[in-house]
């Protein structure tokens, strides 16, 4: 592309300009946790990238074109591309470096380019579009409205935005489109550790990136401003400058330039005034400000990207990125000596008061600077603030936190949370203490044995579910044997415990479901629950693995315990073999705030990774042996024996000699789990460790184990991870992935085969056996949940629906097992949605009917006849069969077979022409029949049969056609007439028909 020039407008030419056409380079930190979902297979038509400024959305973009292995065609958009032609003369010369079949000619319109882009691309291609926000409420918007509403298929479609396009929504109901937040693009803690260390050849130690990433709450420009003002400086510097990262003047001549400086005036104003506030509303900024305009400006803010919204039972809520509030309430300040924010933050402090926001109305009260109203809330609210001992407690001044009562209630919780019970239980002291009454005194006191039951057990019986839990991880099978209170939800977490340590894991997840799913379950427990279950399905490697590990990671973050999101954090990464070293990262952080038992669990979690992974390093072994230490110290004998076993597969593999003396039985004692693996690496008899791992539920797992330890240091493929496409499609002897090939019919009668293996649907209910047969009529593409529930249980509540859903998905699942082991595997999770994907070639007859009916557009637009006859033939032979005709008008094959129905008819009439204009009438003839026994009510192909056949010279055949014809029209209630002579006309295109657009 020559570059541009500045040519008038009356030439008809249209200034390109190359930097908006120029394909950023993939820099920073690359990170597989996005990249996973968003590339491959797996990926959905169009991705939408969606946050506020500075959060990295082009970053990540450029990472996605890096890693799709498509041609990409890239544009930028800014306001100047306000007319359409302009943009569409942009997107013309981006898509120029795409593979066409023939000359890419200009594109007058929007409806021209849809068209060249669906017919003209000669394979698969990735467009992205940055910076979509820019265009909106412009003229070019409707430009980028048609692609997203009417994307061409075979074109893969990128969005970065500040705001979420309109039509993104619909396309995420349909499980087509999947978007990245603001939240998704937050750098995590490891993800911190590995960008300072990996990428910028700085590692902080762990305190600093804790630190760091609360600071500047993972805000990717945050962070690369920091390493700016610290690459040059000596590590002895970083301490002051934490204090102010996500804050200084870089930080403020960043957001002053990109983000409010292009913003109007009143704009600007409203959002210093209003920063004042935690949560804003329309209703709680008129209130602050005294006007009733804050609707608009809210609704404004939202669309630059600055606030995000959610809705909930009392309208819109909307909240600032915190690092943007930050700078916004640092300006406030700025003004008259502090004197106007100080009032601000008392008018939000009584706002939030009286709307019960206890903890906020405490901020609000201490960035007034007004002691005696923190004092007023304390008293009034201090037992339900010292519920969420949050970041209101580092803002409080020293008198108040040295002398309140729940203040010191507060703490403890918050040391407790952090995975600290030696704190903790100083807290409590002091708490007791300063107990205003009996009550508190009591309530006090019993947390504080509860504490002290964990970090020091008694030896007599346990009667508290704390103490069951603890002996639980001592002794296992005597918490499987004991008499549990079936009533008691807390009591009920410790058989679940008891199992999953104790080595039945399969059991385990059960029980652990039946705990969380109990109402009235208490927040600790159901998080507790949520984490047991989600660990125990990834050892089994099951599909919902990955949804189980963000529903525990969700419900730490709302329990607000860094210890459990620090686990839930680990499971992932330990889950996930491309992601680094973010286990000993985590593992460090554990040990700096003093959290021992989380150190030793995230070791056991990186040791239990290291058997599978490839290759094997020597530093799992010693990661290994210091976590069963660890456990054993803390009185955890039978996760110390997991930890033990684990250490001896990978000394086996790097070659380090036999495992040490008496492991075998120390396994034993344990659990089957720990014992497979141990007979695994003695080289056992396969049948001994086989019903070890099968006793556990890990067969697969435990037979990957045995095939590593096998192959000693020897390189081996990539390992499937649980919880991905990839996962449960290990082979049975290897482990490696198996490439399951799907085939599918749904013309006539049902049949899916699964690597050579028919299922069979005989065995399963109705309901379900419809369910299988409608994702197979999808396949491989997901079909959003929300629409299955819809489908089939129509009418019941939104829980109960979801979980009738789960139960069929399992129960195909057994059908899918059942007919081909791991073939299970095929029926995949994918994001809100369930797909049958097989991993390798699908061969599904809808899908060839579809590429015919493309193949027979594209040769009649090219004018090639040849072409298009073959492939009409093969659409009028192939889709004669009804599409699933057992499922009768069922509301989710009705849509789909009506449509492919009148593409197969226009397919026949364009076939009768063809062949009536090369002189083959019987042929002609024949294809016309073929459509009218598909549908008698095509008025065309009733007059295109009296035509040929008195053409043909078959004056009874043609007279018989007419008298059918009028019987036809009187049935429709039309008077009939002699149809009238028709000429031969061009075939028109019959695959829009099927799609819908």
């Amino acid at each position: 592309m020559r570059a541009a020039d500045d040519v008038p407008a009356s030439t008809g030419a249209v200034p390109v300009l190359r930097a908006r056409l120029a394909r950023p380079e993939p820099t920073g930190l690359r990170r597989p946790r996005l990249l996973a979902r968003l590339v491959g297979a797996a990926a959905p038509p169009l991705v939408a990238v969606v946050a506020g400024p500075g959060c990295g959305k082009t970053t990540l973009l450029a990472h996605v074109a890096e890693a799709a292995g498509l041609p990409v065609a890239w544009v930028t958009l800014d306001p100047a591309l306000d007319d359409p032609q302009v943009l569409l003369r942009h997107l013309h010369v981006a898509c120029a470096a795409l593979p066409w079949r023939g000359p890419h000619e200009p594109w007058p319109t929007a409806d021209a380019a849809l068209a060249a882009l669906g017919d003209g691309l000669a394979g698969p291609a990735l467009l992205v579009l940055d910076d979509v926000h820019t265009a909106e409420r412009r003229r070019a918007a409707q430009v980028v409205d048609l692609l997203v509403r009417h994307q061409p298929a075979g074109l893969q479609l990128a969005l970065g935005s500040r705001g979420l396009h309109p039509g993104v929504p619909s396309r995420g109901l349909a499980g087509t489109a999947r978007v990245v937040d603001g939240e998704a693009l937050r750098f995590r803690t490891w993800e911190v550790d590995e960008l300072f260390r990996g990428h910028h050849a700085t590692p902080l130690p762990a305190a600093e990136v804790a630190e760091l990433t609360q600071r500047t709450h993972g805000w990717a420009a945050g962070l690369e401003l920091f390493h700016l003002a610290t690459r040059d400086r000596p590590a002895s510097s970083r301490t002051r400058l934490l204090e102010r990262a996500g804050r200084g003047p870089a930080v403020a001549d960043y957001l002053a330039g990109h983000v409010l400086d292009p913003l109007p005036v009143s704009l600007r104003e409203f959002l210093v005034r209003t920063s004042v506030l935690g949560r804003l509303s329309a209703e709680r900024c008129d209130a602050l400000l005294g006007t009733d305009g804050a609707a608009r400006m809210l609704a404004a803010a939202h669309r630059h990207g600055l606030l995000t919204a959610v809705d909930d039972a009392g309208g819109t809520r909307y909240a600032c990125h915190e690092v943007v509030r930050g700078y916004l309430l640092d300006t406030l300040a700025e003004r008259a000596g502090g004197a106007v924010a100080r009032e601000l933050h008392r008018r939000a402090a009584a706002l939030a008061l009286a709307a019960g926001e206890h903890d906020e109305a405490v901020r609000s009260s201490c960035r007034a600077q007004d002691e005696d109203a923190v004092r007023r809330v304390l008293h009034l609210a201090g037992e339900d603030l010292a519920r969420r001992p949050g970041p209101w407690l580092d803002l409080l001044p020293d008198a108040v936190r040295d002398d309140d009562p729940w203040v010191a209630v507060a703490v403890a919780r918050r040391h407790l949370a952090e995975g600290v019970p030696e704190r903790a239980l100083a807290a409590y002291g002091d708490a007791a203490e300063r107990a205003a009454t009996a009550a508190d005194r009591t309530l006090v006191i019993r947390e504080c044995h509860l504490v002290r039951t964990w970090a020091e057990p008694s030896p007599g019986a346990p009667t508290y579910w704390v103490a069951l839990v603890r002996r639980a991880l001592a002794r296992p099978r005597d918490c499987l044997a004991a008499d549990v209170a079936a009533h008691d939800v807390g009591r009920a977490l410790a058989p679940a415990v008891a199992a999953l340590v104790g080595g039945d894991v399969r059991d385990a997840a059960r029980r652990f479901a039946v705990v969380h799913r109990r109402a009235g379950t208490p927040p600790v427990v159901e998080a507790l629950a949520l984490l047991g279950e989600a660990a125990a399905l990834t050892l089994v490697h099951d599909r919902g693995a990955r949804d189980a590990r963000e529903r525990a990671h969700t419900a730490a973050g709302l329990l607000g315990a860094p210890a459990l999101e620090r686990l839930a954090d680990g499971l992932d990464l330990a889950a996930d073999p491309a992601v680094g070293d973010g286990l000993r990262h985590l593992r460090e952080r554990c040990t700096g705030v003093g959290d021992t038992w989380g150190a030793a669990v995230l070791g056991l979690l990186d040791a239990l990774r290291a058997v599978t992974a490839v290759p094997s390093r020597r530093r799992a072994v010693v990661v290994a042996r210091d976590a069963a230490d660890e456990l054993e110290a803390l009185g955890a004998p039978a996760l110390a024996a997991w930890a033990r076993a684990a250490g001896a597969v990978v000394r086996a593999r790097c070659g380090d000699g036999p495992p040490p003396d008496g492991l075998e039985a120390d396994a034993a004692r344990s659990g089957p789990v720990p014992l497979a693996l141990v007979l695994a690496v003695l080289d056992a008899p396969r049948d001994r460790w086989g019903r070890a791992a099968r006793a556990a539920g890990v067969p697969g797992w435990v037979r990957l184990v045995a095939h590593r330890a096998a192959t000693r240091t020897a390189p081996a493929p990539p390992i499937p991870v649980a919880g991905t496409p990839a996962a449960a499609a290990a082979t049975a002897a290897g482990g490696t992935a198996v490439l399951r090939a799907l085939d599918v019919q749904c013309l006539g009668t049902f049949r899916l085969t699964v690597a050579g293996v028919a299922v069979p649907t005989a065995g399963l209910r109705p309901q379900h056996a419809a369910l299988l047969r409608a994702l197979a009529l999808a396949a491989p593409a997901p079909v959003h949940r929300d629409r299955l529930v819809e489908w089939f249980w129509p009418g019941r509540l939104p829980s109960r629906g979801q979980h009738s859903l789960q139960v069929a998905v399992s129960d195909v699942r057994r059908a899918l097992d059942a007919a081909s082991p791991g073939a299970g595997a095929v029926l995949r999770r994918v994001d809100q949605g369930y797909a049958l994907e097989g991993g390798g070639t699908t061969v599904h007859d809808v899908r060839a009917l579809e590429d015919a009916l493309r193949a027979a557009d594209v040769a009649l637009d090219r004018g090639d006849e040849a072409a298009a006859l073959v492939a009409l033939r093969r659409v009028v032979a192939d889709g004669a069969a009804e599409l699933l005709p057992q499922d009768g008008t069922a509301e989710w094959v009705l849509g789909p077979r009506e449509r492919l129905r009148a593409a197969v008819v226009r397919a026949c009439a364009a076939l009768a022409d063809l062949l009536a204009a090369r002189g083959d009438a019987s042929g002609a003839l024949a294809a016309v029949r073929r459509g009218l026994a598909l549908d008698r009510y095509q008025d065309d192909l009733w007059r295109r049969l009296v035509r040929g056949l008195a053409a043909d010279g078959r004056p009874a055949a043609a007279a018989a056609a007419r008298r059918e014809y009028a019987a036809v029209l009187s049935e429709l209630g039309v008077a009939s007439g002699t149809p009238p002579a028709l000429r031969a006309g061009a075939a028109t295109h019959v695959l829009p028909t099927l799609t819908g657009r």
